[in-house]
């Protein structure tokens, strides 16, 4: 708080010694002469008390001018300076958070794609194994982009006994004029990236193996995952995989909108599967 001072300039004295009386030998005009001079000198100090009231005042008023500004300043800066700290400290909270969950994801995914349960929420590890079947005839594995079909042949089969077509939509696998798999796939596949091959078994095996590998047209995850092969063969209970769980950056809004452009692909592609197959 600033407070002003108003000076007030002193009254004029009375001349006790100046009147209509002569005092010895003074003369009447010396006397006029006199109040004339009295009268000036009161005013001359009226002036310069009013002058030092003014120049105290703008004074004042000038040092409350400065100490407003330079106030408003510091607290501005205060508010800035507090307000940059949460901030930045939130910001840095939030990018180690993102770092975590990137490599939990990461860590996660190292043994197959992610989904999470439809029992309690929580998010496993979908191995290509446990999303895949066995039949009599061979058994299937599927990640997100391929699935592989073994079957299972004896020790002396060549690769001339082998007859494997695959188109877009079909498979049709024979050896040695035994029919192992034949039909419709249960989704589209791409045909220059899908091959197969003979193999020495492994250790469960004492023959060879026929492996086929399927690329899938669309990427599916978790409960959008193939059920079967091919329609008609037994199938997997993909809804036990639950919902798909992907890692996509929230800041690029065109990584987000092109996986939900996949879900509703791979939707609309489970829901062909279901009415082909019924």
């Amino acid at each position: 708080m600033c407070v002003i001072s108003i000076l007030r300039a002193p009254s004029s004295p009375r001349a006790a010694s100046v009147g209509s009386s002569f005092v010895g030998d003074a003369h009447p005009i010396d006397a006029n002469r006199a109040r004339r001079e009295s009268s000036l000198g009161v005013m001359a100090r009226s002036d310069d008390g009013a002058r030092v009231v003014v120049a105290a005042a703008a004074a004042v008023v000038g040092c409350a001018t400065l100490w407003y500004v330079m106030d408003r300043r510091r607290r501005g800066a205060a508010a800035a300076s507090s307000s940059d700290v949460p901030a930045s400290a939130s910001d840095d909270a939030f990018e180690r958070e993102q770092i975590r969950l990137k490599i939990e994801l990461a860590r996660l995914a190292a043994n197959g794609n992610l989904g999470k349960s439809p029992i309690d929420g929580t998010v496993a590890s979908l191995s290509a194994e446990s999303c895949g079947g066995r039949t009599d005839r061979y058994a299937w594995t599927q990640d997100e982009s391929e699935i592989h079909v073994q079957f299972p042949v004896a020790p002396g089969v060549r690769a001339r006994d082998c007859l494997v077509e695959i188109s877009a939509k079909s498979i049709n696998v024979v050896v040695n004029d035994d029919i192992l798999l034949e039909g419709e796939l249960t989704r589209r596949v791409v045909t220059d990236e899908s091959y197969w091959e003979l193999e020495d078994a492994v250790a469960e095996h004492s023959g060879k193996v026929v492996t086929v590998t399927l690329k899938k047209l669309r990427r599916t995850y978790a409960k959008f995952h193939w059920a079967s092969v091919c329609i008609g063969e037994p199938e997997v209970d993909v809804a036990a995989f639950g919902d798909p769980v992907v890692g996509v950056n929230g800041h690029h809004a065109g990584d987000v909108e092109a996986m939900m452009e996949d879900v509703r692909g791979m939707r609309a592609d489970a829901q062909k599967s279901i009415a082909a197959r019924n």
